[in-house]
């Protein structure tokens, strides 16, 4: 399927990206302002950056029908690699990371409600798992990686705003919430899309 193919070059490409500039552990390289005043800053955001990179890297494959259908074993170590390297510290940890951005008040509630969002869809994600509600997990967790994914979106389209004219802080708020509903809807139409629609496309992939 080309289209696994292209989300996991967008993904792990932008993984790679993301965290080069954090592997030497020096605060002065940061993309974001470092609170001088608070140790555990600096060390809080990039724990943060390396957990995120492991999901972002593990989401396509929790979205790869075939490798979910060929290997179910191997999809369910992923799936607990992904939320508990992955996703649940990194949400976790996003939330002082937001409440101490410096880019103001508005990129600050975008962030916080991008994060309530990925939470609210990760907890449900694992939960219908462990209830065996595949169903159900399955759609919970299009949406996450949708959530999981709108990081790497918005980061382009935040280069985009800023060189049409906006200020950083409404780019990067901007880009936030666009990314964020974007990638939400575009995962609520595939789910509502008539299912005879969907089968005959997975046949084509």
């Amino acid at each position: 399927m080309v289209w696994v193919g292209l989300l996991a070059l967008y993904c792990v490409g932008f993984a790679a990206f993301g965290i080069s500039r954090y592997l030497t552990l020096d605060p002065s390289q940061s993309r974001l302002s470092i609170r001088d005043d608070l140790a555990w800053h600096y060390p809080a955001f990039v724990t943060h950056v390396f957990t995120a990179a492991i999901a972002i890297v593990l989401a396509w494959l929790q979205v790869w029908p075939w490798f979910r259908a060929r290997s179910p074993r191997a999809h369910r170590v992923v799936g607990r690699v992904y939320f508990f390297a992955g996703v649940f510290p990194s949400s976790a940890l996003a939330i002082p990371i937001a409440l101490l951005t410096g880019s103001g008040p508005g990129v600050c509630v975008a962030l916080l409600a991008m994060d309530a969002c990925w939470i609210t869809t990760s907890v449900q994600g694992y939960r219908t798992a462990r209830q065996r509600k595949f169903a159900d997990h399955r759609r919970w967790m299009l949406r996450n990686v949708a959530l999981t994914t709108s990081t790497v979106t918005l980061r382009p389209v935040n280069i985009v705003l800023v060189s049409v004219g906006l200020d950083y802080e409404e780019a990067y708020a901007a880009a936030t919430w666009g990314s964020v509903l974007a990638h939400l809807l575009l995962v609520e139409w595939y789910l509502l899309r008539p299912r005879r629609k969907r089968r005959a496309a997975a046949v084509r992939g």
